[in-house]
């Protein structure tokens, strides 16, 4: 049945719904749990898109760290795996918060299964959209938690599906991200800046990264993670079987979860039993029912602690992705240019990337590098390791618009390597003299 919802009489904030008539406080943190926990049966996640607003699902571009899915349905995924126990993959994906997705810290890890076919019962652990509205309320979360739960979102607001840093609408991100973490067990929290306030203001764009006091709530419902947690570091594939790479995986008895290729279904993962491993490998044929989505592994063990983080995978791609992936976008100061590119990274080809949103005529630079930063400096973000280049690249702007090739290596044992990249542009306007881009990650195909 559904549950009564937490109203806040204070406009113009808009208000989240809570599955529970009772917020018991956890501690004397903000946060505060609702009692109960999803245990290892109880991972799943799918979304039935039935979102009527078009602008639940504006982004349709491919996203390498949430490969097979755009829309409403990536926006989610974000959100959920916001939670999980470490970074998820490298932990892009979001703009606004680059390198960061996936901050909980606990024995806590989500496991995405693709789409749903109707908005199911309220242990199905689906997220859905209901028609209408109820006053403030944005969303509620129908629990018994440790058996399940359903998150719905009402119709009558317009929902944005993001990616960037500020939307028109209501970010349904952020929103997914709170009601997410109330289906884990938390109740509304105190503390200003928190995902769980039971309020929002503006788009809700803040609540898709979860604060200190957020992580603290879901690490008193599934303790801080164990050191003894299995933990996925890499993913490869040759002839249709996948290695693992990673740490903490049993002798015995280990399994391999994956995301399923068909919509609908149960929710229950695709799994891969009763493995060997020397404890850093684990090795499997990839069942033909696996699809884009998360991998998973699941140590000889049903407590918290025996599931790992959630790796992206795509069997499609030879199980990695590759590509190009914005980030760090509507930073705002000297960052007025968009760096992209609808080339594919592959070996030994060469790729164009094109500069644009720049002022008049001029000369710039790229620059690759091998990690990611965000460093202050020049009126700016720098979103790369500048002072630590792999290419550096000189090319000219016309009317604010450059086009630069590159070149790729054909050494093979470059795949799947990530490099992160930014263009300068000299620019008078600009306080220190130079306009900067977005980062573009480039993540190189075999």
């Amino acid at each position: 049945m559904k549950l009564s919802k937490l109203l806040l009489a204070t406009a113009p904030v808009l208000c989240l719904g809570l599955g529970a008539t009772l917020l018991t406080p956890g501690s004397t943190e903000g946060y505060s749990t609702i009692g109960g926990s999803l245990s290892q049966s109880q991972r799943d996640f799918r979304i039935f898109n039935n979102f009527t607003d078009s602008g639940a699902n504006n982004n349709q571009t491919p996203d390498a760290n949430f490969p097979g899915h755009q829309g409403a349905v990536m926006a989610i995924w974000k959100a959920s795996i916001e939670w999980g126990a470490e970074l998820h993959g490298n932990g892009n994906g979001d703009p606004h918060q680059p390198g960061d997705l996936g901050s909980g810290g606990a024995n806590f890890d989500a496991s995405f299964q693709g789409e749903a076919t109707s908005v199911g019962t309220t242990n199905d652990n689906v997220h859905s959209e209901l028609s209408g509205s109820s006053g403030g309320v944005l969303a509620f979360t129908e629990t018994p938690i440790s058996d399940g739960w359903r998150i719905r979102y009402y119709s009558g607001w317009s929902w944005a599906d993001g990616p960037g840093s500020s939307v028109s609408g209501i970010d349904l991100q952020g929103v997914a991200c709170h009601e997410y973490g109330h289906a884990l067990g938390l109740g509304h929290s105190t503390v200003g800046g928190a995902t769980m306030l039971p309020s929002i203001s503006g788009s809700g764009v803040g609540q898709r990264s979860i604060s200190t006091d957020d992580s603290n709530g879901i690490k008193a419902v599934y303790s801080a993670k164990a050191t003894n947690k299995p933990r996925i570091t890499g993913v490869s594939v040759a002839s249709g079987v996948i290695t693992i790479t990673g740490t903490n995986f049993d002798a015995t008895g280990n399994q391999i979860w994956f995301t399923q290729a068909a919509t609908g279904g149960n929710g229950t993962p695709i799994k891969v039993i009763n493995l060997t491993s020397n404890g850093t490998t684990l090795s499997a044929t990839i069942p033909a029912t696996a699809g884009p989505g998360d991998v998973q592994v699941r140590r000889n063990s049903t407590a918290h602690s025996g599931l790992s983080n959630a790796w992206p995978f795509d069997p499609g791609t030879g199980g990695q992705v590759c590509g190009f992936t914005q980030y760090g976008i509507g930073l705002g100061g000297a960052n007025i240019g968009t760096l992209n590119s609808a080339s594919t990274p592959t070996l030994g080809t060469s790729v164009s990337l094109v500069a644009s949103g720049f002022n008049g005529n001029s000369t710039g630079q790229l620059i690759f590098s091998l990690t990611q930063t965000s460093t202050p400096i020049f009126g700016a973000t720098l979103l790369m390791d500048y002072q630590n280049p792999v290419v550096m690249l000189p090319f000219a702007t016309t009317l604010g618009v450059g086009v630069i090739n590159l070149t790729l290596p054909a050494s093979p044992t470059l795949a799947y390597l990530p490099v992160y990249g930014q263009v300068g542009v000299s620019d008078a306007s600009q306080a220190f003299g130079w306009a900067f881009s977005n980062g573009l990650e480039m993540v190189l195909c075999p």
